[in-house]
């Protein structure tokens, strides 16, 4: 197996998730379906893969002793905006890339997510849906650290609210696009006036 070591820890590397990955693009790609619909599940699945490698992955397999004698379950946060607060306080370019990296995280299922599956065409259920996913990551992220008896990876309710704010806003931007076929202008250039035939 591929491992890599981080300080104490042995990690699987994230690019793993490739593996199960590579198949599922290809049997994309050779469905029978209209090309906005390939196009829409590619990026649903380029977007579900980086979020699995960059949240979830690297796992730790060994070296975990160290950490759970030093660090143990700490850091986590569960009171909503108080990260956020927080770095608006302390602007760096740290915290910056931070705060833009958690509210563009999800920004992609707001363009995929009503294409590929309707219902998420009314508002509401998009923000349900959206809410679950973010909420969804900080779930995972903790069960790794309680699985693992250290605070691996940080639990903060704030991510959790950055990354669904994202995918909202996504969402009813995406749908301006649409609606005022503002996609299509761009694409397609406008034709020039044909010259006054008269005029020579």
């Amino acid at each position: 197996m591929i491992t890599f070591t981080d300080g104490q820890l042995v990690l699987i590397p994230g690019f793993v998730v490739l593996i199960p990955a590579a198949p599922i693009a290809v049997w994309i790609w050779r469905r029978r379906a209209d090309r906005l619909w390939r196009l829409m599940a590619l990026l649903a699945l380029v977007h579900i893969t980086l979020v699995v490698a960059l949240t979830i992955f690297p796992i730790p397999i060994g070296g975990q002793d160290f950490y759970r004698e030093t660090r143990g379950m700490s850091e986590d946060n569960i009171v909503p905006f108080a990260t956020i607060v927080g770095q608006i306080r302390h602007l760096s370019p740290n915290t910056i890339r931070q705060l833009f990296g958690n509210l563009v995280a999800l920004a992609p299922l707001g363009i995929y997510g009503p294409c590929l599956w309707p219902a998420l065409r009314d508002w509401r259920r998009f923000v349900v849906v959206a809410v679950a996913f973010g909420v969804g990551i900080e779930v995972c992220q903790y069960a790794g650290s309680l699985l693992e008896d250290f605070t691996y990876r940080v639990t903060d309710v704030d991510d959790a609210i950055m990354n669904a704010s994202g995918a909202i806003a996504a969402f009813f931007v995406w749908r301006f696009i649409q609606r005022r076929h503002l996609l299509e202008r761009w694409l397609l250039p406008t034709p020039e006036p044909a010259g006054d035939p008269g005029a020579r």
